[in-house]
């Protein structure tokens, strides 16, 4: 799988999830421990040869299943997983990660750019919601999510900022998530990537490029999205 391919987990059971039950479910799982698709940094699992059943999401990020217990998170290996069967385990992981309580909000910036917030303190897996992001930011009440997608970051396990390109504001709404990212990968814990992202449909890719000698980085979108970006900016003026 190329780091920008299409990334699908089993869909969840047509009886769907039923949010005032979210809560119990929530207390219930925690006490007995379940599994939960979940987006990790550490390349260094699949050299291991443990983890050869990850799959790489986009430049930086992996997704795996992770088991959450009251005492600890950890990711299942190869040996774990081949004692379930795959689609029972991966669609319980989705339910279960879709179930996870996280917080909305939003940011208004000085330029008019508006950015939206999932995230948790207390959740390790706030920023994996982006593995059931059009779903998950639903069932937050969150924006709509346009046809040509969302600009996001997922700089550490507890928050994952997006943007939806509705709007001419599309420049300032890029460099403020690029300055969030690279400031809370920085100051951490539970880092993941500092880069920014593109998802549309399902897909994520990165936009930002970095500069090894100048230890630097900058956005560079892809063609496709730069027309996007100049055709907000254009309608607008």
């Amino acid at each position: 799988m190329r780091p920008d391919q299409h990334f699908s987990i089993p869909p969840r059971s047509s009886s769907g999830i039923d949010s005032s039950a979210t809560s119990r479910r929530y207390t219930l799982r925690r006490a007995a421990g379940a599994p939960l698709w979940s987006v990790r940094a550490d390349r260094s699992l699949i050299r291991g040869g443990q983890f050869s059943y990850l799959q790489p999401l986009a430049t930086d990020l992996l997704a795996g299943i992770a088991l959450d217990t009251p005492d600890d998170v950890r990711v299942l290996s190869d040996r774990d997983v081949g004692l379930v069967e795959w689609d029972t385990l991966a669609a319980a992981a989705r339910t279960n990660l879709l179930s996870e309580p996280v917080n909305y909000d939003t940011f208004d910036l000085p330029g008019g750019a508006v950015l939206h917030i999932l995230g948790h303190p207390e959740s390790v897996f706030a920023a994996s919601k982006v593995l059931v992001f059009d779903e998950a930011v639903r069932a937050s009440d969150g924006p709509e999510i346009p046809d040509e997608g969302v600009l996001l970051v997922v700089p550490n396990r507890h928050n994952l900022v997006f943007y939806p390109l509705t709007d001419r504001h599309v420049a300032e709404a890029a460099n403020a998530l690029a300055e969030f990212g690279q400031g809370a990968y920085e100051d951490g814990p539970g880092r993941l990537s500092p880069r920014v992202f593109w998802w549309r449909a399902g897909t994520l890719t990165s936009i930002t490029l970095f500069d090894q000698e100048s230890r630097t980085m900058r956005i560079s979108p892809p063609d496709e999205l730069m027309t996007i970006m100049r055709r907000l900016v254009g309608t607008a003026s």
